[in-house]
């Protein structure tokens, strides 16, 4: 066998130096695989303690917020049973953290990547909504007759309607409401009580009067001229002065009630043209029909004032002759007395004659006298039934009475004059509602409060309460007492009807006749048909005040009384109007059809609604919170309606750790590692209409 060359020793020495190269090669690539696994294990590990980190978030929001549903699910359930509000009680923010914490234990309980911990003293409320604040009872209200009152008809006027729908009627209602309100001021405007009429009527009559009188005197006066007897002409002379001197005053009171009736006539017209733009065509109609016959009888009255006017320029022209001839018969009488003086002085035996001196004076002085011209008021003088204006007068006093005890059904008690509502409720709700809202609003009044029923309210038509007060009438008068919410309403529902009719009386020719007969026959005797076309508005208002007496003392017995009248619905005859000033009652008539006294309140609400919604719902706050105090088996007396949150928002701090930092493995590659424990921020906001989350 033959050996290969022997290698040498440079070749052995540069084989070792390889092999040696080789092996340190083979462990750098160690180094840098177990650096590279260090630096991507950190970097997962980074990874999944950051998604822990968020779902922990997560996990904690989930518990917070679960735990804010448990806590306001223990509404306070009385309210929602009787009024279908929810309102979560409590005493102080640290009854709301123990109950948060309790409902907050299963979370802290629970086995997971999620290590970390609550206090009870980490949690904090800093918003707290209460029912009774800002729109929260209105946005109840109405989330609630959204989904559950409103998927049926409402009953209005015997007609079923949508709620949009009701809204349109109930508008139409409250507009001819707010007419109605307007024609009345005007009407009572108009009226002038008639005393500025009357004070005309009168002056001039006291005109007349003195004219007669100064006429009466001087006619005496020419007789004692006649008689030539300067006694009783001295006697009659002081009268007929007097008389044209009460002339004289009779003109400056007539021209001062005539200035006075002018002025408010003036006053009258401008008022009529601010107002007119709120009335119905034939509300304006009516009105200027009105007004026109005022100014008729004021322009009318200037040929009138023209003759007056000039009476007292004449009777001083009067006076000064009158007081020229008793001059005269003065120095005859003086001149006689001194030439029979004379006549006995010269010792004449026969009596001194004088006979034809004084026949002769006395007959210039009767035809002086005579040739006076007399003063004349060659106008109508109207008179006035003072009896039967002053039961007019009475009747029209009554609005500024007791009218409750007058429409009451027969028989029916007053209500209770004890002090049972808070007149000044300290809630401060407000509202946002537009009229379709206010509706709704209303609506919810109307079932969930109780109004008059005549007798004893059935149960079926008790509210959940059962309360048995005059609710909804406090609502719109706000007094303390039933007798004066019911009292207050009656008089706005007779207002109301009394404007309603007297729109339809101005608008029927039939009737205006039928008033202006009565006027003539039992009011006011005259020549002046101005005159006469006043005091027929004057019986018009009286009249259409009895009907709205007799229609608010239907609407209490459970009838119906139609917005607008017509012939056959009208039940009072302008005859008995005086009977009825002597002796005020009214009859409740029996109508199927028009409006009852729910629709009327339903009316009111919107109308008052759109004017003072928030008032409105303080008002029901404070009268479900005194319900809610004396309803059930054990009332509770201490409630308080401003202890029951509506929207509250908690803040939570947990305290808990980064897991996957404490493995030692970032401390390998990292200079500066995060804390591991740490705390984080938790809040949520919750309330009972929840469109916030």
């Amino acid at each position: 066998m033959t050996r290969g060359p022997a290698h040498t020793d440079a070749e052995r020495r540069r084989i070792a130096t390889a092999a040696l190269a080789a092996q340190r090669t083979q462990g750098s690539v160690t180094v840098f695989l177990a650096l590279s696994f260090a630096m991507i294990a950190a970097l997962l590990l980074t990874i999944v303690e950051s998604c822990r980190t968020v779902s922990e978030r997560l996990f904690w929001q989930t518990a917070v917020d679960s735990s804010m549903e448990s806590l306001f699910s223990q509404f306070h359930r009385p309210l929602w049973e009787n009024y279908r509000i929810f309102g979560l009680q409590y005493r102080t923010d640290e009854d709301l953290s123990e109950e948060f914490y309790d409902f907050m234990k299963p979370y802290l309980s629970a086995r997971d990547l999620f290590p970390g911990s609550i206090r009870e003293d980490s949690v904090s409320f800093l918003e707290h909504v209460h029912v009774t604040e800002g729109i929260s009872f209105e946005e109840e209200v109405l989330e609630y007759m959204k989904y559950g009152l409103l998927d049926s008809l409402i009953s209005f006027a015997g007609s079923d309607f949508q709620e949009q729908e009701v809204v349109e009627e109930l508008e139409k209602v409250f507009r001819r409401a707010d007419e109605s309100k307007e024609i009345r001021e005007l009407q009572r405007s108009y009226q002038l009580d008639t005393k500025d009429l009357k004070a005309v009527e009168d002056a001039i009559a006291q005109v007349d009067a003195a004219t007669r009188s100064a006429e009466a005197a001087h006619q005496e006066a020419w007789n004692a001229l006649r008689r030539e007897d300067p006694y009783d002409f001295y006697s009659a002379k002081y009268s007929f002065t007097r008389a044209l001197t009460e002339l004289q005053h009779a003109v400056s009171r007539y021209t001062k009630a005539a200035d006075q009736l002018a002025e408010k006539v003036a006053a009258l017209r401008t008022d009529f043209d601010t107002r007119s733009a709120s009335l119905s065509e034939e509300g304006r109609q009516a009105i200027e029909a009105e007004i026109s016959e005022y100014e008729n009888y004021v322009s009318r009255s200037g040929d009138v004032r023209a003759e007056i006017e000039a009476m007292p320029a004449k009777a001083a022209a009067l006076i000064a002759e009158a007081d020229r001839v008793e001059q005269d018969v003065d120095d005859f009488e003086e001149w006689l007395a001194d030439a029979i003086s004379d006549a006995w002085d010269d010792d004449d035996e026969d009596e001194p004659d004088f006979s034809y001196e004084i026949r002769r004076f006395y007959r210039t002085a009767a035809a002086d006298w005579h040739s006076f011209s007399l003063i004349h008021y060659r106008g109508e003088l109207s008179r006035i039934n003072a009896k039967n204006k002053a039961l007019l007068d009475q009747i029209s006093d009554l609005l500024q009475g007791n009218l409750l005890s007058l429409v009451l059904p027969d028989g029916a008690a007053l209500p209770s004059n004890t002090a049972i509502h808070d007149r000044s409720p300290a809630f401060p709700a407000d509202s946002t509602a537009h009229p379709v809202e206010v509706a709704i609003l209303g609506e919810y009044a109307l079932k969930f409060f109780h109004y008059y029923h005549p007798g004893e309210t059935p149960k079926e038509q008790l509210p959940p309460s059962g309360a048995q007060a005059l609710e909804l009438e406090y609502l719109l008068g706000g007094e303390s007492s039933d007798y004066e919410n019911l009292s207050e309403y009656v008089t706005k529902l007779v207002a109301l009807r009394e404007g309603m009719n007297l729109i339809y009386l101005y608008s029927s020719p039939e009737k205006r006749n039928e008033a202006r007969l009565f006027v003539t026959s039992f009011l006011v005797a005259t020549g002046n048909p101005a005159l006469i076309s006043v005091f027929t508005f004057f019986v018009l208002g009286i009249w259409a005040l009895v009907q709205a007496i007799q229609d608010v003392k239907t609407l209490l017995s459970a009838g119906r009384v139609p917005l607008f009248h017509d012939n056959s619905s009208w039940s009072v005859d302008i005859s008995g109007l005086l009977r009825f000033g002597e002796h005020p009652s009214a009859g409740a008539d029996v109508r199927k059809n028009g409006l009852s006294y729910r629709d009327y309140l339903r009316a009111f609400l919107l109308g008052e609604g759109l004017l003072r919604q928030a008032e409105i719902n303080q008002r029901m706050l404070s009268r479900i919170e005194k319900n809610i105090r004396q309803i059930g088996k054990d009332p509770e007396t201490g409630f308080a309606l401003d202890e029951c949150l509506y929207a509250l928002e908690a803040t939570v701090h947990p305290d808990t750790r980064h897991v996957m930092y404490s493995t030692g493995i970032l401390q390998m590659v990292a200079d500066t590692v995060p804390a591991i424990d740490y705390s984080m921020e938790i809040s949520s906001y919750y309330k009972y209409r929840n469109d916030t989350q």
